[in-house]
Formats: C-alpha cells, structure tokens, sequence
C-alpha cells in the first residue's frame, strides 16, 4: 500500500499523472501540504518508453479528453451533474505529447494523508485519507470501466459510509475519459470482432443496454470512416434514410456513392467526435446523438479543417442500431 500526502482528491492526482506530473504544481500554494515531492498518485517509476505509455495508456492513442460530474440524490434517485472539463491530451503516432490543456479542479475541504491501494493494472482502488493523528477521515473506492484496447473510460467514486449495521458504498463522482485511437491493426481487429448488431440479444434487444450497444455503434462507424473501409460503413446505415444533409427521404445508395467519392478524392482523411450527447425513445427502438466533430480533409494538396455540431438518428433493428438521418446542425469552425 502507497502513502501519499496530498490536498488534492484522486481525480486532481489522475489529471497530473496524464499531464505527466507537471512541474511546478508542488509549489502551488494550499495544494501539498507537508510533503512537497509527494504529487503522485503511486511510487515514482522509471520511464517505460513514450509519453503515451508514462502517462498509463496503451494502443495507438491519439486524443484524451477528460470530464468529471458529480452525483447526488434527488427525490430518491441518483443523478448525474453537468460535466466539468480536466483535461485535453494528444498524442503522435510514436506516442509523443503534442498538447496538453488542463483546469484546475476544486481542493478537499479535508487535508490529510492519503493512503493508496492499487489494483492489478496500476489503478488506485481505493483511498484512506488520515488526520495528524493517523485517525482515518474519509475512505473512498473506485469501480472503473475499459475499453476494447484497455484503457479505462469510466470511473466512479464511492465513498464508504456505515449504514443498518454495513459498510455500504455512496456513489458521489463520475469521470470520464473519451479516448480517439489511431487505426491500425490492433483498432481493426476490434472492429472486426464486434461488427453492428453483436451486442443483440437473440431478441433483438441490446444485450449491454441501449446506451451501451449505441456508443459501440457510434464508435464502429467513427472507426470505418477513418480506415476508409466503405462496406463495413455502409452496414451501419439504414436501406432508407429520412435525411443525409441536405437529401431528405433518399436511400442508402445516396450514402454509399458520396463516401465513395469522398474517400477516392481525399490524399488524407481524419474525423474524431467529442463524447455524443444521446436520448433514446421511451420504447428504445430509437436514438438521437448530437455531438461535436472535428474534420481534416487532403485533397490535391489543399487541406480543409472545421468543427461541426452533427446529429445522428439511429433506429434498431434486427440487425443492430441503423442510422437512419445525418446532418450538421451548426458550423463551429471552419478554415
């Protein structure tokens, strides 16, 4: 077990070792408060390889970006608070650090020793916060979620209270990681081993949840689009489409032939998408997602970026979820 001593909660520890322990932040005033050398979250390591890897990820990483909301209850349900920016990485191909934006988040209200346990992957799992007198304060536990490429996309803090006789565990913050990866054979492999409709029950109904068996769609189709890999694309869009930007009520093969012609036409090609807003219909059979996407495009030595705020509508079927509308909502950017 790690002892550390820190003013920050885990979420500031986890932002710093992202930010790859930052110099300076051990001065900032009323953040460390007896050990200056103590910013880390485990014991110092020596460097494993690139900046990607120091930092805790693996797989052909391209962009992080790091939210927390916090969780409360209301009317007797647990509800999930407006999302709060931390952090915004990028990496090379080689796994270089290319940028790194941060905000600071908030400090404890209790200052105190933090003791650390780790879970095999290097994760904290949970945290003993210790008073002068080595009293414990306060002791939370962490349940995180990964991806098909091992990194975490989703961890909750729980603090542990003591209730009819039980240590029970109150869900108190939520953070999330949205992580783009660069296509190569490792990212192909997923997205061939989890083709649309695999996470269907046999009827016909998502066996992870809708939120679940949409977000691997989304991230199916997201993937497709930058490997240029146009027939495994096509399976994620309906025979009939209601809208695809300004065509309304138009087929599948409107789709095809103007993704074709954009992938034969562009030298390079790249879209990523900040994490989709979703709201599924009462009967879950249908789905909207809006969400920011960025765009580069190459062609014939011109290059052309912007940021669009896109919809997508999907609907399942037997198959798996279809879209079935696409369309910009509002130009962000545009150069």
């Amino acid at each position: 077990m790690s002892r550390k001593i820190y003013s920050l909660g885990l979420l500031g520890v986890l932002l710093l070792a992202c930010l790859g322990f930052a110099i300076g932040l051990s001065i900032s005033a009323g953040w460390i408060q007896k050990n200056p050398a103590s910013a880390k979250s485990a014991p110092a390591v020596a460097p494993r390889g690139s900046d990607k890897e120091n930092d805790g990820y693996s797989g052909p990483v391209n962009r992080v970006r790091t939210e927390t909301a916090k969780l409360s209850f209301k009317s007797g349900k647990l509800v999930e608070g407006p999302r709060k920016l931390l952090g915004l990485t990028t990496y090379d191909r080689e796994g270089r650090r290319l940028e790194n934006s941060h905000y600071l988040v908030p400090l404890n209200s209790q200052v105190g020793e933090e003791e650390y346990a780790h879970d095999d992957k290097g994760n904290p799992r949970e945290m003993t916060l210790r008073g002068d007198r080595e009293e414990i304060l306060r002791k939370e536990v962490y349940a995180y979620e990964y991806d098909a490429l091992g990194n975490w996309v989703k961890m909750v803090t729980s603090t542990l209270n003591y209730e009819g006789g039980k240590v029970t565990q109150q869900p108190t913050e939520i953070t999330y990681r949205n992580i783009t990866y660069y296509f190569d054979q490792a990212v192909a492999d997923v997205v061939k081993s989890n083709p649309p409709g695999a996470n269907l029950s046999p009827g016909g109904r998502p066996a992870g949840g809708d939120f679940t068996s949409l977000r691997g769609a989304f991230d199916g189709w997201l993937a497709a689009t930058n490997a240029r890999d146009l027939e495994t694309l096509m399976k994620f869009y309906s025979l009939r489409m209601d809208a695809f930007y300004r065509a309304r009520d138009t087929s599948q093969e409107v789709v095809r032939a103007d993704r074709a012609r954009m992938f034969e036409r562009a030298d390079a090609l790249g879209v990523s998408a900040g994490p989709p807003e979703i709201t599924v219909s009462g009967d879950g059979r249908t789905a909207t997602m809006h969400f920011n996407k960025d765009y580069f495009v190459r062609v014939n030595g011109r290059e052309r970026r912007g940021r669009v705020l896109q919809q997508l509508r999907w609907q399942l079927t037997d198959e798996g979820w279809k879209i079935v509308s696409e369309r910009d909502i509002r130009v962000l950017a545009k150069s």
